[in-house]
């Protein structure tokens, strides 16, 4: 047991100015270590009490989960203990160095569900899917689903998780309308009926963004965490690659590859049910018995499970005393909240303002809207939805399937880039992995858009393909899959859905945006201009 803090500030002190600053970094360090300098004894009483509250005697006993917050306070000391079995230390020993092949089934249901998630956002990239010559009505059913998403889709994650159906039933929802947009876009017969259905597939398509990552890293063991995240983008990138597999099958019939994506979205709705809902969703909700037997399923054992019940609680616990103590403190309001009294105090509104009233939620939020933009804001949505019309201007002596080839080319080098986070990510770290990323890319995007300016058809095209492979390479692992793992992990759990709600709409609207005026800038700038804009 470490020696108490002698240079903490004290959370009693008038907070204005310096001393305010210094209270928040109190807090903080109060949520990272809600256990702080509570001896052993007191320890146990606190376990106690939290067991008879939640009436846990059904689902595990008091002994177990007093071992359990021993185990979260020091895991090394918990280690020395006589009363660790042989089962339990080979587990702990297990969770330093994990493998995704030794997880739990149930964690890899609720993983495959992600997954299959994240492969539903194929997409069409055909020039000639609308028989438009007006460029602009183009643009629009191309940029109407990141609209919608933005605006729309991300925005129904807070309401859906907290007042309906939590994170499996959000999920659902929004499968449900991915399913129906897409049936209805392979049955369109005008542009204004496919323009209805873009919408539909849109606000799914924001709702699942913002609530699989939050799925994932809240379920996921702490060092498998970061690797686990991957894949949301992983199996994004190979969503995008089908949508370019199946432009090249069906180039000739638009109904179809707007149609494609009809069949991941059935397997996602069956296993919406099968998997298990978060544990901290669970906690959040003060079914505290629910949450324990997630656990048991998710852990090797149950020392494990009652570890990450009661530190989740107890975390969750301290957040809520700051917010708490803060709304008394600008309300002028004596009154003493519990957990669950102020979590139903929060409207939505109240969530979404807490994100700016707050330094920790400030800088989570600065945080998670730079890394969201910074994606879009590298140029990937020219090649990854619009890349056959890109190449198609870029090229008018080529056919369609000459560009669709390049489309399919970009498709399979993110697809196959993309898994290299997994191997990086918890050694290189989130900024480091994203830095290289944007620097490396910039030379990329600048020597692709010189290419374009051979004139021999043959090296240009040579040139285009292998500079688009590398500029790809240099995006997946980095710029390609951090956004998202990053903004899913940075917000408290109260605010976490209302948080990356925002972070995806920042995302999405960039998005967007640059799908709506890349094809009007390409025009205006033709190809070097618009890649070296992006550079």
């Amino acid at each position: 047991m470490s020696a108490p803090d002698i240079n903490l500030p004290n959370p009693s002190a008038p907070e204005n100015g310096m001393s305010r600053r210094r209270s928040e970094d109190f807090d903080s360090a109060r949520v990272d270590n809600p256990f702080r300098n509570i001896l052993p004894e007191d320890l146990d009483k606190a376990v106690e009490e939290f067991h008879r509250e939640h009436r846990l005697a059904r689902v595990v006993d008091l002994g177990m989960l007093q071992r359990g917050a021993r185990l979260a306070q020091n895991a090394d000391v918990f280690r020395a203990r006589h009363d660790v079995t042989v089962l339990e230390r080979v587990a702990l020993e297990r969770e330093e160095k994990p493998r995704l092949t030794e997880q739990s089934k149930d964690l890899i249901v609720i993983l495959l569900t992600c997954c299959i998630a994240a492969v539903v956002h194929i997409d069409y990239q055909n020039r000639n899917l609308v028989n438009l010559g007006n460029v602009c009505i183009f643009g629009a059913i191309n940029s109407i689903i990141y609209f919608v998403a933005s605006f729309i889709g991300a925005w129904l994650s807070d309401p859906l998780n907290e007042r309906l159906t939590g994170r499996r039933g959000a999920l659902f929802a929004s499968g449900c309308f991915t399913l129906a947009g897409s049936v209805g876009s392979a049955f369109s017969s005008s542009w204004q009926a496919l323009l209805t259905c873009r919408v539909i597939v849109g606000i799914g398509y924001g709702a699942k963004a913002s609530v699989v990552p939050i799925l994932e890293s809240e379920v996921a063991p702490p060092r498998l965490r970061g690797r686990l995240l991957v894949s949301w983008q992983a199996f994004t990138a190979l969503g995008i690659f089908l949508g370019s597999c199946a432009n090249l099958i069906f180039h000739s019939q638009w109904r179809l590859q707007v149609g494609s994506c009809i069949l991941p979205t059935i397997p996602l709705l069956c296993l919406a049910f099968v998997g298990s809902e978060s544990p901290r969703w669970l906690i959040k909700r003060n079914q505290c018995v629910k949450a324990y037997k997630v656990l048991s399923r998710l852990r090797d054992t149950p020392v494990q499970a009652a570890r990450d019940l009661y530190y989740i609680h107890e975390q969750f616990k301290a957040e809520m005393r700051i917010f708490a103590k803060r709304r008394r403190r600008e309300e002028d309001n004596d009154d003493d909240y519990n957990d669950q009294q102020y979590i139903h105090s929060l409207n939505y509104l109240r969530r979404f303002l807490q994100l700016f009233r707050f330094q920790r939620n400030r800088t989570a939020v600065a945080a998670a809207c730079v890394v969201m933009a910074s994606q879009q804001l590298s140029g990937i949505n020219i090649f990854s939805f619009l890349a056959a019309t890109f190449f198609s201007n870029a090229n008018p002596e080529g056919t369609d399937i000459d560009s669709l080839w390049l489309t399919f080319g970009f498709g399979a080098a993110n697809a196959l880039f993309s898994p290299l986070a997994y191997w990086l990510i918890d050694t290189k770290g989130r900024r480091f992995l994203l830095l290289a990323s944007l620097i490396c890319m910039i030379p990329f995007l600048l020597a692709m858009g010189f290419a374009f300016k051979i004139e021999e058809q043959g090296p240009k095209t040579v040139a285009v393909a292998i500079l688009l492979v590398a500029y790809t390479a240099c995006y997946s692992p980095g710029a390609g899959v951090i956004p998202f793992l990053y903004s899913s992990e940075v917000f408290p759990l109260l605010n976490r859905e209302v948080g990356m709600s925002l972070a995806v709409a920042v995302n999405f609207a960039l998005g967007g945006l640059i799908v709506l005026t890349a094809p009007l800038l390409m025009y205006a700038m033709g190809p070097a201009g618009l890649l070296g804009l992006f550079a």
